[in-house]
């Protein structure tokens, strides 16, 4: 979706993206150019890597190309190893790159922060999406903070309520730093699902990314559920149809959130949501937000007791209108510098 809103809002732009994975994706603009690194482009990545004397690298070597390099995204500064400085990111031969809709960590080194703030400093543009981790970095004058890039995104032709609906994102908590809650957040969703059927909901359970185990879990999940063949659970697997996954997001009528970005979509489409949080960025974020209504964060024990989540989040809404028109100047930085480049 970052991808996808970025190519459209600078059609004149060439854009280029090294994956290591094959993007099946047809939603993307013809200014997206994907060079996929298989096998053969990874042994010279290696090569290059081996005899630089600047530890250069594909990337390197291609933002050297281009006139300037965007990182965006959203957790992209999670510590996980001290060596881990993204420096990849940033060695662009002296052009220009900027930093758009991340939050940072968590982390646990002052370190590991000091590296990022010269990483920061350096950059044309860092703009934060919660204000959290921009008090970190606010002595930086070309810091900001707006609210996240996907507020921005149009979901206008997506919404379309089809009743008594409910997705649930889910996650695998055993890939995520410093989480150990598989058996709690297991019976968490679990319970939530018996209340739904309870009270005749449709059930989705929603895969955003396998890589990242969420159809594993999805999977362990399912075969813990009793009598499933008396209820009405679906199970939707995301494989680059933004299109299909933002149209079954669309038809529901509450988003059971423990994906980030399944919360943001759901108050952008006017739903329910209840968040499901295993980490502060989206607590931090729904603050900012002055959202009201019931957050589980599954890291707290006392926030296992479904009893009255349901009947407390059913009919919360939060009007975020006014963060959808905000969401768009996270760009500002970029349209000037873009701009003068077309």
């Amino acid at each position: 979706m970052f991808i996808d809103m970025i190519s459209k809002r600078y059609q004149k732009t060439k854009f280029v993206i090294i994956t290591k994975k094959k993007i099946k994706n047809k939603n993307f603009e013809e200014n997206i150019k994907i060079i996929y690194q298989g096998k053969i482009l990874t042994i010279i990545d290696k090569i290059i890597k081996l005899v630089s004397l600047k530890n250069n690298n594909l990337e390197n070597i291609l933002m050297k190309k281009c006139d300037a390099t965007v990182l965006i995204g959203g957790s992209m500064f999670i510590e996980k190893d001290m060596n881990d400085t993204k420096k990849r990111y940033f060695i662009g031969g002296g052009k220009e790159y900027f930093i758009l809709g991340v939050n940072f960590g968590p982390y646990k080194s002052v370190e590991y922060k000091e590296k990022f703030l010269k990483v920061f400093k350096n950059a044309s543009d860092v703009c934060f999406r919660e204000k959290e981790s921009y008090k970190l970095f606010n002595e930086l004058s070309n810091s900001r903070v707006k609210p996240d890039i996907i507020f921005g995104y149009d979901m206008s032709k997506y919404i379309k309520s089809s009743g008594k609906h409910a997705v649930f994102s889910i996650i695998d908590c055993e890939l995520r730093p410093g989480l150990r809650y598989k058996k709690s957040y297991e019976k968490l969703i679990l319970d939530l699902i018996e209340k739904f059927s309870s009270i005749d909901y449709k059930i989705t359970l929603m895969s955003f990314c396998k890589n990242e185990g969420d159809e594993k879990a999805i999977e362990s999940i399912i075969k813990k559920i009793n009598n499933i063949e008396n209820k009405k659970i679906d199970k939707y697997f995301y494989n680059g149809n933004i299109d299909e996954a933002l149209k079954i997001i669309g038809e529901s009528q509450i988003i059971v959130g423990s994906r980030f970005h399944a919360n943001i979509l759901g108050l952008v489409m006017n739903k329910s949501i209840i968040p499901v949080a295993y980490s502060d960025k989206t607590i931090n974020t729904l603050k900012d937000i002055n959202y009201k209504g019931k957050i589980i964060d599954i890291r707290k024990t006392s926030d296992s007791n479904i009893s009255d989540i349901i009947e407390e989040n059913m009919n919360y809404k939060l009007n975020v209108n006014k963060y959808v028109k905000t969401a768009q100047e996270q760009f500002e930085k970029l349209d000037i510098f873009l701009n003068q480049k077309i």
